[in-house]
């Protein structure tokens, strides 16, 4: 599960004694898991670790997980901070045409005006809308990733293209 494998949430803290964890969603993924859904579980640069739900209670937004073989408090407080994978098969599909996940945008390269601008190195959630940071021969430019700004975004050809005074031209 590791090559292509997506964070789908954040182990959190332990829930009464039985070995129940609560989890952090990252989207959409983690409340379609069910009893019998295997996941992997890394935490830090320990090795993965494979897991299979058991049970799952509370909600969408605060899930409560049960694994098997994990039945004690203090193995469930071993997985805290563990981030929850899937392959990226298993990941929900997009809300829209407009929404994008953030390994599609990294990596891609920037155009403004026809030339390139640099290559998106990370895409940084703001409170109004999130930023893509672009990494060219000039340094490091923070882009708002708006449909003013943006023009337009082609995952599948690795591209995304800005206006073109963005970046002085």
């Amino acid at each position: 599960m590791e090559e292509g494998s997506v964070v789908i949430g954040v182990i959190g803290r332990p829930h009464g004694t039985r070995g129940a964890v609560r989890a952090t969603p990252t989207g959409a993924t983690l409340a379609t898991l069910a009893a019998g859904d295997a996941v992997a579980a890394h935490a830090g640069d320990a090795q993965p670790r494979r897991l299979v739900v058991a049970a799952r209670a509370g909600t969408a937004e605060r899930p409560i997980l049960a694994f098997e073989g994990v039945a004690t408090r203090d193995e469930a407080a071993s997985l805290t901070g563990a981030e929850i994978r899937v392959g990226g098969d298993r990941v929900a599909p997009l809300p829209d045409a407009d929404t994008f996940f953030v390994r599609d945008l990294v990596g891609c390269e920037v155009l403004a005006g026809g030339r390139s601008a640099g290559r998106v190195t990370a895409v940084h959630e703001a409170p109004a809308n999130d930023v893509l940071e672009v990494a060219g021969d000039d340094g490091v430019v923070l882009v708002p990733f708006t449909g003013d700004a943006v023009l337009t975004v082609e995952p599948a050809a690795r591209r995304i293209a800005v206006r073109g005074d963005l970046f002085g031209g």
